[in-house]
């Protein structure tokens, strides 16, 4: 069982290392943002739909006293990205990656997939007009997986200059394996020859089952947000097989107290954002007792420590 190695192995790096946060102005993002923010050899891009959002976030996070786990006053190093961010605009995208590529030479080393959408509410708490569940699944599936995908792909250039490239998919248990009701769809997902285009595909199966009112029928579960995290954690797997020269995990924050619930979870923000933290920062020697590099890599993570796709330990 993969736990979680500490930072301490970090060497003086010659250029500040960088790591973008998705949907970094509130929540679990914000928590991210700014625990690496402190770290000495970081800068954190906070990344969100609403540029003044994101900015006021710096600018509160700037404002604060900060503190290292020794407990030493610290600054944090943390920037908004000037222009939109948005999963389901491909173009906002493209000019995010080509904003970090002009700005920090053309080299990102931790790309953190926070942002996400969760039809906890039919009206996500009176933010939109009722959305019925044949309405959910697209919005869901195009925002939290193909939106997720589209910025990994728009970022593997930068990630593949850094010396240390890691990628965290922020997941939940809410996309365990046991979602699925066909051992069928269960095999397809957990299938180690995968591809991206094969697991697309199931993802727009789902979406178009959904619409059609056969999803139960054919193995799906009655969870838009569920099924889309099933995909980020399967995609992460993929990417590890396809990518041994990073480091991509997934990661279940746990049930945090953020907008996306109306703030009725019970974990606060910043125990939920600890694992993406050291996942984003953490340094495996060659000679560790676990392993090398790719040992840490292609797993999903649940408070430090790997969790089994299916939760059962």
């Amino acid at each position: 069982m993969a736990h979680c190695p500490t930072t301490a192995a970090f060497s003086a790096p010659t250029r500040k290392k960088l790591a973008l946060i998705t949907g970094g102005n509130k929540g679990i993002g914000r928590e991210i943002a700014r625990r690496i923010g402190t770290e000495g050899d970081f800068t954190a891009i906070i990344a969100s739909r609403n540029v003044q959002l994101g900015q006021e976030a710096v600018e509160d996070l700037l404002a604060q006293t900060h503190y290292d786990d020794h407990g030493h006053e610290c600054d944090c190093d943390v920037v908004a990205l000037p222009i939109p961010f948005d999963l389901t605009d491909a173009a906002s995208i493209s000019n995010a990656a080509q904003w970090v590529n002009n700005e920090y030479d053309g080299t990102l080393d931790v790309l953190i997939n926070n942002a996400a959408v969760c039809f906890n509410d039919p009206t996500l708490y009176g933010k939109v007009k009722h959305t019925p569940f044949e309405e959910q699944a697209g919005i869901t599936i195009t925002t939290n997986y193909f939106g997720t995908l589209r910025t990994i792909e728009s970022f593997l250039p930068l990630l593949s200059k850094s010396s240390s490239p890691r990628i965290v998919n922020v997941a939940s248990a809410a996309g365990r394996l046991s979602i699925l009701k066909s051992q069928e769809l269960v095999d397809e997902f957990t299938s180690t020859e995968l591809t991206i285009p094969q697991l697309s595909g199931l993802m727009e199966q789902f979406v178009s089952d959904v619409e059609r009112g056969t999803h139960s029928e054919r193995g799906w579960p009655d969870t838009c947000y569920g099924v889309s995290k099933l995909g980020i954690i399967a995609l992460t797997r993929v990417l590890a097989r396809d990518h041994p020269e990073m480091m991509v995990n997934s990661v279940d924050p746990g049930y945090c107290k953020t907008d996306q619930n109306d703030h009725r979870g019970v974990v606060d923000p910043a125990r939920g954002a600890y694992t993406p933290y050291l996942l984003s920062l953490m340094e495996v020697e060659d000679d560790d007792e676990e392993g090398s590099q790719e040992s840490y890599s292609g797993l999903h993570f649940y408070e430090e420590s790997e969790m089994p796709w299916s939760y059962q330990r």
